[in-house]
């Protein structure tokens, strides 16, 4: 019975010892000065950065650099001097699911431009579904950077 206990034990220390190897020490990750909630646009002067103690693994979940938020938007809500996780930020949705928008199809010489409803939200880049409200046509696109959709091969 003693013998048991000395092997748990030893198990016990072994694992504190290799768990302090994985210890990063001090690394500066981004945090908010106050509380952001979700939806709410991020900018620089909202942000600073603060030291924490992290294993190494673990600060790839973590915003490092303040300016690399700037336009964000705050998808759950981040609160005052914690450290910002990256699946809690999103860039900001320039085409929201309702919303009518521009949608232009261009190809040479030839540009047309007519008005969808979108079906599906998107940021800058993102593919989305947008019916065209005069004849209620679905066509996909990429949203540009003034909010408009392009379309490409035919509407």
């Amino acid at each position: 019975m003693k013998v048991r206990s000395a092997l748990v034990l030893t198990g016990l220390f072994a694992g504190m010892l290799a768990g302090s190897a994985a210890i990063a020490g001090e690394i500066q990750l981004a945090v908010p000065v106050k509380t952001i909630y979700p939806g709410d646009p991020i900018s620089a002067s909202m942000l600073s950065a603060r030291t924490f103690y992290i294993n190494e693994p673990q600060t790839a979940a973590y915003v490092r650099l303040p300016d690399s938020l700037e336009g964000k938007v705050a998808k759950r809500t981040l609160l005052a001097n914690q450290p910002i996780s990256v699946l809690n930020v999103e860039e900001q949705r320039l085409a929201l699911v309702g919303r009518q928008i521009r949608v232009e199809y261009q190809e040479g010489a030839l540009a047309i431009s007519t008005v969808g409803s979108v079906l599906q939200a998107g940021a800058l880049g993102d593919s989305i579904s947008v019916r065209i409200l005069d004849g209620g046509r679905t066509v996909i696109g990429v949203v540009q950077r003034d909010g408009s959709v392009r379309v490409s091969g035919g509407m």
